[in-house]
This record gives C-alpha cells, structure tokens and sequence, in this order.
C-alpha cells in the first residue's frame, strides 16, 4: 500500500462543526450582551427615578424646616398654580419662596411679597430639577402630603411634619 504524502484530506462534515461552534459562541455572545443591556438599562432608569426622588424629598424637607416658624409655611397658588408658600420677614419686608411645578420643572421664585406683576411670573423662577407631576396638600395639623410624578409611571408619595404649630 503507497500511501500518499502531502496535507491531510479534509471532511466537509469537520469545516460545518468548526463553523456551527462558531455560530453557537456567537449567539450565546450576542445573548449575553443583549441581556446585560437590558439590565443596565432598567438599573440607570431606577437609579434615575431615586435620584430625582430623593432630591426632591431633601429639598422640599430642607426648605420647610429652614421656614418651619409659626404661620410661615402654607399651601396656596401662583398665578393659577399650585404652589408651597414659604414666608419670611426680613426688617419691615415680607417675602416669600414660592415652590412650584412649572413646565416639567419644580421651580423656586424668591421675591418680595405682593412686588411682582403679570402672568409670566411662573418662568421668573429657577429650576430645580425635571419633574412631571407634584401635588401638595395638607392632609392634618402641620402633615404635609407632596405626590410626584418622575415619568416612570409609579407616583411617589412624601410626607413633611411641620413643627413649630404643631408640637
């Protein structure tokens, strides 16, 4: 028997494992990375939505005890919007913080009270972060009750006990 010298022969059965192997990894790859997208994304969306949350809750929780003084803190409109009423009396002068959601915006607008004129009023204020929803109400004696909307869907609601009247 002569046998012969050169390359092996190949099989076409040995070149469709090699390329169905191939075709695996690289579907469990694509998988993969399409799984870990998808995670990254709901995680930076939650991430997103408790960030504005709690930003929101600190601030208004920081502004109300920084105004929490006997009959400083009302819930009442600006120019036909809801708006938290902080007041605070400085010599002879009365002004006032206005907290409101303007636009996509919960905004805040520091001026002297009864000084300013005309509609445009609302987009004096600056903004404090994006926001699609914020009711306020207060539901008992000095518990105030603030429902936010962040565009996820599920409404939050935050609750601020005033001290100073109510203790």
């Amino acid at each position: 028997m002569i046998r012969r010298q050169g390359p092996p022969t190949r099989h076409i059965v040995d070149t469709l494992f090699v390329l169905a192997l191939f075709g695996f990894f690289a579907a469990c790859a694509l998988t993969l990375v399409t799984l870990g997208a998808n995670v990254y994304k709901q995680t930076a969306a939650s991430m997103s939505d408790n960030f504005t949350e709690r930003t929101v809750y600190s601030y208004l929780t920081e502004k109300l005890r920084q105004n929490d003084t006997s009959g400083a803190v009302s819930i009442g409109e600006l120019s036909g919007t809801e708006a938290l009423i902080l007041t605070t009396r400085l010599g002879n002068e009365e002004y006032c913080t206005y907290l409101y959601l303007y636009e996509g915006n919960l905004k805040e607008l520091y001026v002297r009270r009864d000084s300013f004129t005309g509609t445009d009023i609302l987009s004096a204020g600056q903004n404090v972060i994006a926001l699609n929803g914020l009711s306020m109400e207060e539901t008992k004696d000095g518990l105030l009750k603030f429902t936010l909307d962040t565009g996820n869907g599920n409404p939050v609601t935050l609750f601020a006990v005033l001290r100073t009247d109510y203790s």
